[in-house]
């Protein structure tokens, strides 16, 4: 009886194990939903713990968006939810938490880009000539390359994507990302520490230029989330961001 009782035990564990681990939908948003989900989880038990602890919680559950699928559709989600946190918290601590939720992402995204990248389907992208060159560029000082992709507004989705078609090194993408990630953190924190914009306005920093993105795309014809919508007809396992 307690023999049977164990294998029903066992058998349960197993088939929550599998339902948990196994693939739903569009890998991308799989991936990216499981990510934020886990570190929502974590963050129940850090917050009854430790309850002064709220602000770190909700900067580091809110960084994971500003590096996700939904990231094309939210251009400036992230800095005004650091100068929000930073009302609250010193500035190294809101620029170390915010640190570490969106490079946890990034390093999703470099696996996730990479597979995407060797698609069959993306064979003649590879081979265009403007992406040839991009790659040669970028190999000239590719650690400074991301660096100046991390710094600058400029898109780092592009940055990540040379460097993957260039092999580069993850360990040192994942360096120079933060070298140039970090500074502009720790100004916004500073300036949201030194400098109280009220919430209302930090709120219509994000919405705004959302707004004008997403109605931008939709009155082109567009998917909200072209990206997306795009890569799902690939002709492998439900696709990936």
């Amino acid at each position: 009886m307690e023999m049977t009782l164990a294998v029903e035990s066992i058998s349960s564990w197993t088939r929550l194990r599998r339902a948990l681990v196994r693939p739903r939908g569009d890998r991308r948003w799989d991936v990216f939903l499981r990510a934020t989900a886990l570190v929502a989880l974590l963050g129940i038990p850090v917050v009854l713990v430790f309850p002064d602890s709220v602000t770190y919680v909700w900067l580091a559950v809110l960084s994971l968006p500003a590096n996700s699928p939904l990231s094309p559709i939210l251009p400036t989600f992230f800095e005004p939810i650091i100068i929000e946190a930073a009302k609250w918290k010193p500035a190294w601590a809101v620029t170390l938490v915010a640190t570490c939720g969106y490079m946890y992402m990034e390093y999703i995204n470099w696996h996730v880009y990479a597979w995407v990248l060797n698609w069959d389907r993306l064979a003649g992208f590879r081979a265009r000539r403007s992406v040839r060159w991009g790659v040669r560029l970028f190999s000239r000082s590719p650690f400074w390359m991301v660096v100046i992709f991390a710094f600058t507004p400029l898109p780092f989705w592009a940055g990540r994507a040379l460097a993957i078609l260039h092999r580069y090194s993850l360990r040192r993408f994942m360096v120079a990302t933060a070298v140039g990630r970090v500074p502009r953190w720790l100004f916004y924190a500073w300036f949201g520490g030194k400098v109280r914009i009220p919430t209302w306005i930090l709120l219509a920093a994000i919405v705004v230029p959302a707004a004008i993105v997403i109605g931008g795309r939709l009155l082109r014809g567009e998917a909200l989330l072209a990206e997306t919508a795009a890569a799902s007809d690939d002709d492998g396992p439900s696709a990936v961001a």
